[in-house]
């Protein structure tokens, strides 16, 4: 009775942990960083003594909790045998007494232990959720969350467009050196809103497309219309054009694999009627364009010749290849892009203006801050789980899998293709809100290994043994 407690605890401290995450700011400030970390460490730890108390040996494919430990092993040797740390008051590096000063180490221990807990804390999500997504019951609240919260963020977004909000909850704005002039919603740059987003808006069609070819409740249809809806108008609205590239991208790969199947699905009838809906969609996207003043996207596009020669994103990644070789086998240690950019930056023939907290390329900062060794495993991790939920779709889906598994987990796959595209040209893997959610995709992708085993857990058989259309 107590393991089945700790179990059900675990996983809504969880839920609240996805809710809490992309509302607090994105979890972008050292407060709301600290919280989401308090409230990804209770679940974990919950779930740690729900396995032990119920002597349960969680459903974890093998590989990834050896990629798991070989990373935390990496990054916790590189924060036990830092080199020095950063004092920003006078921009120079303090030695430190290391364990081996003739090996590797970081450069900077506290933005590396700092970055290490958190990143800890991520790999432990991902463990959870793959043994969470082995019971779809519980998985099927998952997507619910997941699209509930996108829904709101992306109200919040409109919202603060139709009243001509100057920054996030209608607070003041902030002086002009501190350069918040491209928020949306609770994100203080608009990328990373879009890339959120993008990672939400797929699973949120999911949703639809489940309540219309299943037995669903009226209700339940008009719910799940409106939350598409608004997500979908979010990404219109912002103004982060890579992020609308990725969306349009996204929304073609979405209809060309679920297009066909629902079109034998329904009637003739029915299908006229999802074209008349389809319709009174696009009109209603139109009218809510003039409140959400889409004529700030717009204008940026028209002013993208002009502006992207000149982005400074470009240059910065040049400088940071300069970086490269010092970086090596083993890097200059997590999260220490921040305090070892500036130093390549003067030295370069032509210094980016200003300071760089993140490069607006998550690859190439991943390679800096985690060298060859540890940015390979960390694309094992995350391109190894979209590879491993792709061939569990294919192999398993059809004949194992419930429905609801067979229309999530191309969505998922298809948004986390997206994150990584949007990538190439910002930081969406530096944001733990974004992060989190990764994670949380990332189990689902792993953890889909196993399905082919169990599609549904005695929990879920004991509800229904007859489930039809996309239940």
């Amino acid at each position: 009775m107590i393991s089945i407690l700790f179990r059900r605890a675990s996983r809504w401290i969880f839920f609240a942990a996805l809710a809490y995450a992309p509302w607090a700011y994105g979890a972008t400030t050292s407060a709301t960083i600290n919280t989401t970390n308090w409230i990804l460490l209770t679940a974990i730890g919950l779930w740690g003594a729900e396995l032990l108390t119920s002597r349960r040996r969680p459903g974890l494919p093998p590989f990834l909790l050896i990629l798991a430990g070989a990373l935390i092993c990496i990054g916790g040797w590189m924060v036990l045998n830092a080199k020095s740390i950063y004092d920003p008051e006078f921009s120079l590096f303090v030695q430190l007494r290391n364990v081996a000063p003739f090996f590797t180490g970081s450069l900077d221990y506290a933005n590396s232990a700092a970055w290490m807990l958190r990143g800890t804390l991520l790999l432990g999500t991902i463990l959870f959720v793959c043994d969470l997504s082995q019971s779809s019951r519980w998985l099927l609240r998952l997507w619910y969350v997941i699209g509930l919260v996108g829904g709101s963020i992306a109200f919040l977004g409109l919202l603060q467009k139709a009243t001509g909000a100057q920054m996030i909850f209608w607070q003041p704005p902030p002086p002009p050196e501190y350069g918040v002039t491209t928020f949306f919603a609770t994100y203080f740059y608009h990328g990373n809103a879009g890339a959120f987003l993008n990672l939400v808006w797929p699973l949120s069609s999911g949703l639809v497309i489940r309540a219309f070819t299943s037995q669903s409740r009226p209700g339940m249809r008009a719910l799940w219309t409106i939350v598409f809806v608004i997500t979908i108008a979010g990404v219109l609205a912002n103004t982060s054009r890579m992020a609308q590239v990725v969306a349009l991208v996204l929304l073609v790969a979405i209809g060309l694999h679920f297009g066909p199947g629902l079109l034998r699905r329904l009637p003739g009838a029915r299908i006229s009627v999802a074209i008349a809906g389809m319709l009174a969609l696009a009109f209603a996207l139109i009218a809510l364009a003039q409140a959400i003043h889409l004529e700030q996207p717009l204008n940026r596009w028209q002013a993208m010749s002009e502006q992207i020669p000149g982005d400074a994103r470009w240059q910065a990644s040049r400088v940071a290849l300069h970086a490269l070789p010092g970086a090596g086998f083993f890097g200059f240690g997590p999260g220490t892009f921040r305090v070892v950019f500036p130093s390549y930056n003067v030295g370069s023939e032509h210094p980016v203006p200003g300071s760089w907290r993140f490069l607006h390329q998550d690859y190439l900062q991943t390679v800096i801050e985690w060298g060859w060794l540890g940015s390979s495993l960390w694309a094992l991790l995350f391109f190894g789980g979209i590879l491993v939920g792709i061939l569990s779709y294919h192999r398993y889906a059809r004949r194992h899998w419930m429905p609801r598994r067979r229309v999530m987990q191309p969505l998922i796959i298809v948004a986390l293709a997206g994150v990584a595209t949007h990538a190439l040209v910002d930081f969406p893997f530096q944001i733990e809100s974004i992060q989190l959610y990764v994670a949380t995709y990332l189990g689902v992708c792993w953890g889909s290994r196993l399905w082919y085993d169990h599609s549904a857990t005695a929990d879920d058989r004991s509800k229904s043994l007859v489930r039809t259309g996309y239940r």
